[in-house]
């Protein structure tokens, strides 16, 4: 199966690939030359030939520079750009609004933005992939953004982040754009056949299979390495985000190489927390068979799987996702436990649209949280006064 060809690809780039393979060839058969090496990189990439690839890409490149002057990308390479500036600021807002002009006019006269992290230590091209825009996402990388850059302190490059947030259209794109997909991101996005090539012939996890995974912090509050270093905790965390995506088939495969049911990924929420987030039937019901516990609770919020779901989701104001889950489980708005419930969620953070839809379906405003509160007084104390008055009607 081959790989999809990155946008900036280069000859040089290809040289580079080229010695780093003919390397790898030679470990195990010393007689290997280049030409042999530059044979496969080219079949990797789905060309019969390296003088085909190499056509390609010379014809790839001058069309791009056609596009974004190489000069202009030059002149970026000398452009330092804080994370508290003005341009910056705008390129992300015309992002978040989904402006195509305005984010290729801002490029044109500040390349350098494209690749610049912004206060909160995101790219330009997170916030893309986090609003499941694959039309900005090509032009930025067309003007330099780096599809391997980390998510602030986060393991999250824009292909990763992609996948958590549920924007697979995006993701899908940034495969093609040239971004290389992990185990992480390949069980997120659901490509079974590349989360299969991870293992080896006797089923165990190749070595560096992920370079990318969940934010996970310790007892007592320090973040945990990610990827995780472990390979059992490698495929659990794979198996965290097909869950978390409803990806079915690639839930029943990792779930057959042994995987940590009880690993703690995002938020301290377990593989099933985040399948009733995901809310893919199919995919709950591989998990619960494969022996999930049903009565764990996260790290956070302090719900069971079934509860987790919605709740997350409310006191995240996705209504899309709340929606969702409702149409497949009406009684979900009233998955309450003894801490909270989906509609105290959507009322801590004020998102009065959540707080409808949970009431339409009928959610119980005088269930009383862990802290003795009813939805209205968690409204009132976060100071949300919109909710407090549909909340007081």
């Amino acid at each position: 199966m081959s790989r999809p060809l990155p946008l900036r690809a280069n000859l040089d780039w290809l040289k580079k690939l080229s010695k780093e393979r003919l390397e790898a060839l030679r470990a195990t058969d010393p007689n290997a030359k280049l030409s042999d090496a530059q044979l496969a990189v080219a079949r990797e990439f789905g060309f019969a030939s390296w003088r085909k690839l190499k056509g390609h890409v010379v014809q790839l490149r001058a069309q791009l520079d056609v596009i974004v002057p190489p000069e202009l990308l030059r002149r970026a390479a000398t452009d330092a750009v804080s994370p508290d500036d003005a341009d910056l600021a705008e390129l992300l807002a015309a992002v978040h609004a989904g402006d195509e002009r305005a984010v290729a006019d801002v490029l044109a006269r500040r390349p350098a933005l494209a690749a610049a992290h912004g206060p909160e230590g995101q790219t330009p091209l997170h916030l893309a992939a986090q609003f499941n825009d694959p039309r900005l996402a090509a032009v930025l990388v067309a003007y330099g953004a780096n599809l391997n850059a980390k998510f602030g302190k986060s393991g999250h490059t824009p292909l990763s982040w992609a996948a958590t947030c549920h924007a697979l259209e995006c993701a899908r794109a940034l495969i093609q754009l040239g971004a290389e997909a992990d185990l992480f991101c390949a069980a997120g996005v659901g490509a079974l056949a590349e989360v299969q090539a991870c293992f080896d012939a006797e089923g165990a996890l190749r070595p560096g299979a992920s370079r990318t995974g969940s934010s996970r912090v310790a007892s007592d509050g320090s973040r945990l390495p990610c990827p995780p270093a472990a390979a059992i905790e490698q495929l659990s965390d794979a198996l965290y985000i097909a869950c978390r995506t409803g990806q079915a088939e690639v839930v029943q495969f990792l779930l057959g190489k042994g995987p940590d049911l009880s690993f703690r990924a995002y938020l301290g929420g377990t593989p099933l927390h985040w399948a009733y987030f995901g809310g893919s039937r199919t995919t709950i019901e591989l998990v619960e068979q494969a022996g999930a516990d049903r009565t764990a609770r996260d790290d956070v919020l302090r719900c069971t799987p079934r509860a987790f779901g919605i709740a997350i989701a409310a006191n995240w104001g996705f209504d899309f996702i709340v929606k969702k889950l409702l149409s497949g489980d009406a009684g979900l708005a009233n998955a309450v436990d003894r801490h909270t419930s989906p509609l105290h969620e959507a009322a801590r953070g004020g998102h009065l649209h959540v707080v409808r839809v949970l009431l339409d379906h009928h959610a119980d405003r005088h269930f009383r949280d862990a802290a003795g509160k009813t939805p209205l007084e968690t409204a009132r104390d976060g100071g949300h006064a919109s909710v407090v008055e549909l909340l007081s009607s």
